[in-house]
């Protein structure tokens, strides 16, 4: 299993060492124009009841570096009376070390954050594009995401994620709870991609931070001797 990492710079080492970046994406530009038109549901049931049961849209990714998490974005968007973020009760974001994790339970074994949303305003595309914050570092590896979305049930319809153009063709709607309601459990495996982005930072190797140790005592100790009286 993996687990979160714990990881700190002290001091000076912290700045300029790593810069925000896009991890892994398959939202593209900024006018919708990489989705692919399709939406898979991703939400649990407010009121739960014996005719429904919580169901995830996920997708794979993968870390080439130990990695500073910032955000999980997304591309929202949904049916049957669904209109838009404001009408969504909470939004958790799961993060599975593999489908077998993540088909024994929705919540991520890696990682299961609720988050408060941020709507990004710039978005021209269909649905809305929805940014949720983390604060977490992540192993190199290959992880799954997904996000879960309580949604009033049958008031404000669906909620999901929309597909996308971009990816590997691979993409699972997991519902461990859901026999006897979805025709599949717990999971079904499809030729589509989903629209995830994951934004954070690599985070050097031990051996590089340490490496700078030197150059900066070097640095400190020059300008010390630079503010002595001649």
């Amino acid at each position: 299993m993996r687990t979160l990492l714990i990881a700190f710079v002290c001091g000076p080492l912290a700045l300029g060492i790593s810069q925000a970046d896009v991890l892994f994406d398959q939202i593209g530009n900024s006018d919708g124009s990489s989705l692919a038109g399709d939406i898979y549901g991703s939400q649990s049931f407010i009121p739960e009841s014996d005719l429904t049961a919580p169901i995830e849209a996920v997708d794979n990714f993968t870390l080439n570096a130990d990695s500073q998490i910032d955000a999980i974005e997304f591309v929202l968007d949904g049916w049957n009376g669904f209109d838009g973020p404001d009408g969504v009760v909470s939004w958790t974001v799961n993060i599975y070390s593999d489908l077998q994790a993540a088909a024994s339970n929705l919540v991520g074994d890696v990682l299961s954050r609720t988050v408060v949303p941020e709507v990004n305003p710039t978005w021209q595309g269909a649905g809305w594009l929805v940014n949720l914050p983390l604060d977490d570092v992540l192993e190199s590896g290959d992880y799954l995401v997904g996000v879960l979305m309580a949604n009033p049930y049958p008031d404000h319809g669906w909620a999901g994620v929309a597909t996308s153009m971009i990816g590997d063709q691979s993409a699972w709607q997991i519902s461990p709870d859901g026999e006897g309601i979805y025709v599949f459990v717990p999971y079904i495996q499809t030729t589509d991609n989903l629209a995830y982005r994951v934004l954070g930072s690599t985070i050097p190797a031990p051996a590089s931070v340490f490496g700078l140790i030197p150059l900066l005592l070097g640095r400190r100790r020059r300008s010390a001797r630079s503010t002595l009286p001649q």
